[in-house]
């Protein structure tokens, strides 16, 4: 880590209490390439370093008016964050990079969203593009359906999965109740030789055509998230395509509400939250890390 400065600046955000250490990279890279994994990795531990699910860098782009680079907190960088960009974009339209109607470059394609203040709340407005449903882009092992579709025997118990890709891949499972212990049967699931890259798990309660309730296990973070809003977007589509809801559907999740609108292309609605900044110093982060 010897070609980082001393401090970097950092700004703690959350979106429905899926946090993110957000790094402003838009007028100069301050991570190289090689070191950004271990430093992600770093800076996510919720002892050593500053803590959260992941970490936003936000820089230049060329193809749209910023990008977004999004990496778990195992240090491996995703394809797309829902709550993760909510928060990106509060930040570059406070800091004036961009105007409140945007487009973003992401590893899942252009991203285009509308910000809103109301009451001093930042709401934002996603277009997350159409599910990918094919076998290929999930990706997961051929099963010649519409929908991906397999049961599960774990634990003694059967799990019906459907799988979708909403920016990153998503098993979405449904079920009466959430008495049963969350991590240990998505991580059966996850880790099934049937998703060769590993798969985002949902298990989604229907509360009405109009609601469902969510908890989701995030490959990356290995853990149970407050929110998730690709898999909030995954359920919300895998239940729209099953009948079970219509095409506008409020999620509820551990950590807030969002709002899904299913259309020619589906949009995900809800906040985001500035709660401070702060400064990261490298060199006491080497000491507790990388030093025996």
């Amino acid at each position: 880590m010897k070609s980082l400065p001393d401090e970097i600046k950092f700004t703690k955000m959350h979106g429905n209490g899926n946090d993110f250490v957000v790094i402003d990279e838009f007028n100069e890279i301050l991570i190289t390439e090689e070191l950004k994994p271990d430093f992600v990795k770093t800076v996510c531990d919720r002892r050593f370093g500053v803590g959260g699910d992941g970490l936003i860098f936000i820089q230049p782009s060329e193809r749209a008016d910023v990008r977004f680079r999004y990496f778990n907190s195992d240090g491996g960088e995703a394809e797309m964050c829902g709550n993760g960009i909510r928060c990106f974009s509060r930040f570059v339209v406070e800091e004036k990079y961009v105007d409140r109607e945007l487009k973003v470059e992401t590893l899942a394609g252009i991203k285009e969203l509308k910000v809103s203040i109301e009451n001093g709340e930042y709401w934002i407005r996603v277009d997350m593009g159409k599910p990918e449903f094919e076998s290929d882009k999930i990706p997961a092992k051929d099963i010649e359906k519409s929908l991906w579709e397999k049961e599960f025997d774990i634990n003694g118990g059967k799990y019906r999965v459907y799988a979708v890709n909403t920016g990153v891949p998503h098993a979405v499972i449904f079920v009466e109740s959430f008495n049963f212990e969350i991590n240990e049967i998505a991580r059966k699931i996850r880790y099934s030789e049937f998703f060769p890259t590993g798969i985002n798990v949902n298990f989604v309660k229907v509360k009405s055509k109009e609601e469902i309730e969510i908890r989701t296990y995030e490959r990356g973070v290995e853990d149970e998230t407050l929110s998730c809003g690709t898999g909030s977007v995954a359920s919300a589509v895998v239940a729209n395509k099953l009948n079970m809801v219509l095409d506008s559907v409020k999620v509820k999740t551990k950590g807030g509400i969002l709002r899904i609108e299913i259309e020619d292309s589906v949009y995900m609605t809800g906040t985001a939250n500035s709660v401070f900044d702060g400064v990261i110093r490298l060199k006491e982060l080497k000491k507790l890390n990388y030093e025996d």
